[in-house]
């Protein structure tokens, strides 16, 4: 049996296909899946308002150089 023959057989094509789908799936489960939304500069300064780190003038303070 030759080597290009190998891979017309359609049980080889299938076995490779679910294979390469297998490693996509994989890969773009990695990278896109296991991220947490980060919390962005105001839900931070307003966490800390709510926990008394900062005062209500660096909260405002904060929030203006923001500019929102």
């Amino acid at each position: 049996m030759m080597l290009g023959s190998l891979f017309t057989e359609p049980y080889i094509r299938l076995i490779l296909g679910i294979l390469l789908l297998l490693i996509i799936l994989y890969i773009v489960k990695r990278f896109k899946g296991d991220k947490q939304r980060r919390p962005d500069s105001l839900e931070i300064i307003k966490e800390k308002l709510a926990k008394g780190e900062i005062t209500q003038e660096e909260y405002e303070e904060a929030r203006k150089r923001r500019g929102k």
